[in-house]
């Protein structure tokens, strides 16, 4: 039977707090999918807000355009979270 052989590959230093630096920084690093329903959902809300301040013109239109954008973006939120 032939042996198994573990091969020698030079690898670089690893210092512990680095690897657990890299693990820091990758759980909060959000996903794009999240980024993009968070996007969503805030400027839904930015409508009627610029609707109130008088930046926007009131419309029945635009009203609806921001509670879709919310409603789409909590919704993809949702399955992206696994909730749903």
């Amino acid at each position: 039977m032939a042996t198994v052989i573990k091969t020698y590959r030079p690898h670089t230093i690893h210092v512990p707090w680095v690897l657990k630096w890299e693990e820091f920084i990758e759980r909060f690093i959000p996903r794009r999918c999240m980024v993009i329903s968070v996007g969503l959902i805030l400027a839904g809300l930015s409508i009627p807000v610029l609707m109130v301040i008088h930046l926007l013109p009131a419309t029945f239109f635009l009203g609806f355009v921001g509670f879709a954008l919310a409603a789409t973006g909590g919704v993809m939120a949702l399955i992206f979270c696994g909730e749903i």
